[in-house]
């Protein structure tokens, strides 16, 4: 099993924060924190013995040998004061405590529960994975997802981080078990409380849910929804590896406005600057006040003098979320109105711009919003200022347009 390529992105992203990761690097698991957690698991927990629970720890036994962690110490336990069904693994100085909480062991069959527990201890082979490394990560955006004052991109990072550990984690309980129904089965019956569940059944549904729905969005980071990683699983039981590209798309394609990961945040801000020195490049409309409100959105805005529109860049607004498109259009809409000395040419060119960027729709529809115009009147305006910019002379250095 390989890592994840957006684990791995999220790992290299914060090993360049020198400062931030030496700090979680050096927040180690002491002695004295595995005794206390120990002790609390054994006030609040019924404690599974190897002896006289050979049910589990015989699973425990095959899912360490598939995995290659046969010299892992794991002891499991069973929640109590709770009706909630969960599993869940903490790693403390190279032990595994696995922790049922609910009627899990009564609901699940010998498969499904095996399944569980291969998922769980699967995390322990990620935490390993490059030296250690995406465990620090995890406990990284983790932790700054959790602040309160954190932007909404590093929850949406760390809510796409944990749904790809589940990911990886499932395909650990393929490694064990070499078959899917299971893994489905018990993460249905988990999630339902239902004693009977058909996981061919349920996969049918999930591919309902995509072919209806072009744009699925996933939440919670915790429990993310169980027909994405239902997809998930079956898209790596026929192609593996292949399936890579496949099921980041599922996961990270197109992204809505708000809900940016700090990857696609900053390729928006990127793409926003490439936006403005495009519409920018004439000298006419670079007035005081216009070039005051690009600061706004770059305190160190510059002007590029040979910014050229291009495919790549055209194709990337096309390919963009409607909501990407709009906050575009808002964006040219705001250089429209922001100097009334340059009166009605850059909205002639605004008009201009998006269609050349694959605006048109979007940027028409916000005027006709923004300025209260029915369809005709739209025309009409539209003509008006297209005829006020085209009377504007710019000479070849001016141009946006390769050739």
């Amino acid at each position: 099993m390989q890592s994840i390529p957006y684990h791995q992105k999220v790992k290299d992203h914060f090993k360049s924060q020198t400062k931030t990761w030496e700090y979680f690097f050096s927040s180690k698991n002491k002695d004295g924190q595995l005794e206390a957690f120990k002790q609390e698991l054994l006030k609040n927990t019924y404690k599974f013995h190897p002896g006289t629970d050979a049910f589990i720890y015989d699973k425990i036994n095959i899912a360490k040998e598939k995995l290659s962690l046969q010299q892992l110490p794991v002891t499991v336990y069973q929640a109590q004061y709770t009706d909630e069904l969960n599993a869940s693994i903490v790693y403390l100085n190279a032990e595994a405590h696995i922790v049922f909480s609910g009627a899990i062991i009564k609901l699940l069959n010998d498969e499904e529960l095996l399944a569980v527990l291969a998922h769980e201890l699967t995390h322990i082979k990620l935490y390993a994975m490059l030296e250690g490394d995406l465990e620090v990560a995890d406990r990284i955006i983790t932790s700054i997802a959790n602040n309160y004052n954190s932007e909404a991109a590093y929850y949406e990072t760390a809510r796409i981080f944990r749904l790809y550990t589940e990911i990886f984690c499932d395909r650990g309980a393929y490694t064990v078990l070499n078959s899917i129904d299971p893994i489905i089965s018990s993460l249905v019956k988990i999630s339902t409380g239902l004693e009977q569940v058909n996981a061919q059944g349920y996969l049918k549904q999930a591919d309902e849910i995509f072919a209806a729905e072009a744009d699925i969005t996933t939440a919670g980071i915790s429990h993310p929804e169980n027909f994405i990683r239902a997809k998930a699983i079956d898209l790596w039981h026929q192609k593996g590896e292949a399936a890579t590209d496949e099921i980041a798309r599922l996961i990270e394609g197109l992204s809505n406005l708000d809900h940016l990961d700090i990857f696609k945040q900053q390729q928006l801000s990127e793409l926003t600057l490439q936006f403005l020195q495009l519409f920018l490049k004439p000298k006419w409309i670079q007035t005081a006040t216009v070039l005051s409100q690009a600061k706004q959105y770059f305190s160190a805005f510059t002007l590029d003098e040979k910014a050229l529109l291009n495919p790549d860049f055209t194709n990337s607004i096309q390919a963009a979320h409607s909501s990407v498109k709009d906050y575009l259009g808002y964006v040219l809409f705001d250089f429209v109105m922001i100097d009334a000395s340059l009166e009605e040419i850059p909205a002639g060119w605004a008009f201009q711009f998006a269609e050349d960027v694959q605006l048109k729709e979007h940027f028409d529809n916000i005027i006709k919003k923004e300025l209260k115009l029915s369809d005709k009147k739209l025309a009409q305006h539209k003509q008006k200022v297209l005829a006020a910019y085209y009377e504007v002379k710019e000479n070849e250095s001016e141009q946006i347009y390769e050739g």
